[in-house]
């Protein structure tokens, strides 16, 4: 809830934040979303060493606000904390969009995709429902981050775009082990160049850090692929194939049952 002196601030922030958006930002935008623990923070990063993408390092949840207004129309109500970041931090010459990413971005596509006019790049990625509900909470103890209903809600909400011109769907596992095959097929959708920045991401990188790693930034690995092959993830994996519309999403998927 804003307090009221945050209240009386925003119009000024939107209208010298908007000004600011105009001048800098002259291609669509890119919006990741993914069910969380699907690797939307690593896509981010990776997005993020490209000469031409200003990236927010955190997630904005802009588009998790809707309000509709007196002509019909669908309108996100926190735009203020775009403009609030740009107003304080500068944007190089050669940036030409933003990029934000929130992984709940996935269960709005409709209404982002009318609210830019379809002028919008938005990018899906998919992680195996098994190692995605295996990672535990770092701030809850014993706790896993996503349950299996989400990652099913989430997942199926995003399949509903596979085929939407502005929509693309990447795999976590594809990014993972091909790495410039896949991140030039995202390149491509978004008119850009697979520069020397994106080959190296890990060196040019502006998100180094992230609350969703349990460290910084480094060069891919596949440490965390198939995780739930482990041993002592056999009662939640038990629990997780049992659950209605999991294991069947996985063979929708084409990911491998042993």
């Amino acid at each position: 809830m804003l307090n009221k002196g945050k209240k009386i601030l925003i119009p000024t922030i939107k209208k010298w934040g908007a000004k600011k958006a105009q001048k800098h930002f002259t291609k669509p935008p890119v919006i990741i979303g993914g069910c969380g623990r699907s690797g939307t923070t690593l896509l981010l990063s990776m997005l993020s060493a490209h000469p031409s993408i200003f990236a927010f390092p955190d997630e904005l949840s802009i588009f998790n606000h809707w309000k509709k207004t007196s002509d019909g129309q669908w309108t996100p109500q926190r735009l203020d904390r775009m403009y609030r970041y740009l107003l304080i931090h500068r944007i190089p010459k050669d940036i030409t969009r933003w990029c934000e990413k929130t992984p709940y971005n996935i269960r709005y596509l409709n209404t982002i995709l009318n609210y830019f006019n379809q002028n919008v790049k938005i990018i899906h990625i998919i992680r195996d429902g098994r190692d995605v509900c295996m990672s535990k909470h770092p701030d809850k103890p014993g706790e896993y981050w996503v349950d299996p209903d989400r990652w099913i809600n989430d997942v199926r909400k995003g399949l509903e775009y596979k085929d939407h011109p502005q929509v693309y769907t990447v795999f976590y596992e594809d990014l993972i082990a091909n790495y410039h095959k896949h991140m030039r097929k995202i390149m491509s959708f978004l008119d850009e160049p697979f520069s020397k920045e994106i080959q190296q991401w890990y060196i040019y990188t502006q998100v180094k850090e992230n609350n969703a790693w349990y460290g910084s930034v480094e060069n891919l690995h596949n440490h965390s692929v198939g995780k739930w092959r482990n041993k002592e993830n056999i009662q939640r994996l038990r629990e997780l194939m049992a659950y209605p519309g999991f294991e069947e999403l996985l063979r929708e998927l084409n990911y491998p049952m042993q």
